[in-house]
């Protein structure tokens, strides 16, 4: 009773392992090339980034998509519509500074009417909101005094 060869020779045959797929058993394949000394590690060899510092270079440009209620009627530069207090938007937001402690966020979106960019930012200051671009504050009843 002959047994047929198989892909991985006599030895996978016999029952025995080779070298190479006891090593890939384990997870681990170190390359002829790899030298211990000068690479320290196997993501060394291959070169793959360290997770920490991807996350802090991720940080510096990070904005998320966050659902964004306009706090006050706005008038659009785009076209002039009236954008009503309340309205909802899909908003880039980013972390624009800060005053003492507080972050000041800043909130990017495109106006329902004419899909010009208006951006409005926080105000820990006078616990309010900013309008910087793209858009002008309506005055309203409480605002008049």
């Amino acid at each position: 009773n002959m047994m047929p060869m198989t892909a991985r020779g006599s030895a996978a045959a016999s029952g025995a392992m080779s070298s190479l797929a006891a090593v890939g058993a384990d997870g681990y394949y170190y390359p002829p090339d790899y030298d211990g000394n000068k690479h320290r590690s196997l993501r060394g060899y291959n070169k793959v980034p360290n997770a920490r510092k991807l996350k802090t270079q991720k940080k510096e440009k990070a904005s998320l998509v966050v659902r964004f209620e306009m706090p006050y009627n706005v008038s659009c530069c785009g076209c002039g519509k009236t954008i009503a207090k309340g309205v909802r938007f899909n908003a880039e937001k980013r972390q624009h500074g800060a005053y003492y402690t507080t972050k000041i966020w800043t909130f990017r979106m495109k106006t329902p009417c004419c899909k010009s960019v208006m951006e409005i930012r926080t105000d820990p200051k006078n616990t309010d909101y900013i309008v910087v671009e793209g858009a002008k504050r309506m005055a309203a009843a409480e605002d008049r005094g």
